[in-house]
């Protein structure tokens, strides 16, 4: 029984094993890291920097963003589901799309509530 799987073990020791060899390849023969103030200074068109970089950021973007891929993710779930209408209409799946919808709707709704999209 544990021949049928050795094809697979090989096939994993040799994945783990090429990974493994390849950073240890990288950290031997690559260049060395240097550190030093003026390297991690941010360069910009040889001005130098006059003000602070980490300023606050508005946190709409990201949570217009963050809105943005999950409704974003929530259609590419629809997608599928919307091909094959007419041959997934008669396995059951459509109360469970619409239960999915709903959910979808009351996301939005909370949403648009909360007033989460609206710029200042």
């Amino acid at each position: 029984m544990l021949s049928e799987y050795l094809s697979f073990i090989l096939y994993g020791f040799l994945v783990v094993a090429t990974g493994v060899g390849a950073i240890a390849l990288s950290s031997l023969l690559g260049p060395k890291k240097t550190y030093s103030k003026v390297k991690f200074e941010p360069y910009e068109c040889g001005v130098d920097q006059t003000e602070n970089p980490h300023k606050p950021f508005a946190l709409k973007f990201y949570t217009f963003a963050l809105l943005f891929i999950l409704f974003d993710i929530e259609t590419i779930f629809l997608l599928p589901w919307a091909y094959g209408f007419k041959r997934l209409l008669h396995t059951g799946t459509l109360p469970a799309v619409l239960f999915f919808l709903v959910l979808l709707g009351l996301g939005l709704f909370y949403i648009i509530k909360t007033r989460a999209l609206e710029w200042e």
